[in-house]
């Protein structure tokens, strides 16, 4: 079988667009994720979807513009991680507002997925959420929407950047900080519950050092109420992959 060379900017094109996502989506760019697995997979699925996708109506003629054409697919799978991003962000940054409640925000450690500072509970909620990713089969949704954006976003078809997508990158900040708060709720209710009922302790009995108790209740009380709310949890993350899909859906309308 000879390969053209129409047919290796087709592959080129897939692989972009394929690498994109493996640049920012959650598992996928991890740093634990061996590169040579990532090289290896992002190869395997561009020929996969190779025989599926449709060819673009032309083939340009000089470099500079195939380069460009290379980089716009590159953006366009680097945007369908971020929104993939997005979620699990906010899974970790409603961890680290229960640290910072509880008292753990100093105990910090080293990332080794991301290279950056974590906290304990934040990495925590990152690994529950990845784990019920993958259950929900949201890896799943994820192949689904790149295979389905090579026909809501044909290869080397331009792309418009519209007043309704500079809208939902900035709606997704505050669906950020929305999810945030809603996973971090429980506990940081239970934990200003408890220093509600310090602060009476302190008025009633002076001699009691409630800051210092507080030291040795705050992270038990935290981790009890993310106990008992994870099955909320667990619901909850599972209507946000949904609510993730639809992002999508809503990102190939508003560049197409």
């Amino acid at each position: 079988m000879v390969i053209t060379l129409p047919q290796l900017y087709v592959f080129l094109l897939i692989l972009a667009r394929v690498a994109g996502i493996f640049f920012t989506a959650p598992l996928l760019s991890s740093r634990t994720f061996p590169s040579s697995g990532k090289v290896a997979l992002a190869i395997w699925v561009s020929a996969v979807l190779w025989f599926a996708v449709p060819a673009p109506s032309y083939f340009p003629d000089g470099s500079i513009i195939m380069s460009l054409i290379i980089f716009k697919e590159f953006i366009v799978g680097f945007m369908i991680g971020f929104i993939c991003q997005v979620l699990f962000a906010a899974i970790q940054a409603s961890g680290d507002f229960v640290d910072l409640q509880m008292g753990m925000s100093i105990a910090t450690i080293m990332d080794p997925t991301t290279g950056g500072i974590a906290t304990i509970i934040g990495r925590l909620s990152f690994f529950i959420g990845l784990v019920i990713f993958v259950i929900v089969n949201g890896h799943h949704m994820l192949l689904s929407a790149l295979n389905a954006s090579f026909r809501a976003l044909p290869l080397a078809s331009p792309i418009n950047i519209s007043g309704n997508f500079i809208s939902q990158i900035l709606n997704l900040g505050t669906t950020f900080w929305f999810i945030a708060i809603q996973l971090a709720i429980p506990a940081v209710l239970l934990i200003f519950l408890s220093d509600f009922a310090f602060g009476i302790v302190s008025r009633v009995a002076p001699q009691i050092n409630v800051f210092m108790l507080g030291f040795q209740v705050k992270p038990s009380l935290g981790l009890i109420a993310i106990l008992f709310s994870l099955p909320l949890f667990i619901n909850h993350i599972s209507l946000l992959v949904g609510q993730m899909g639809e992002e999508m859906l809503k990102l190939f309308a508003n560049i197409k």
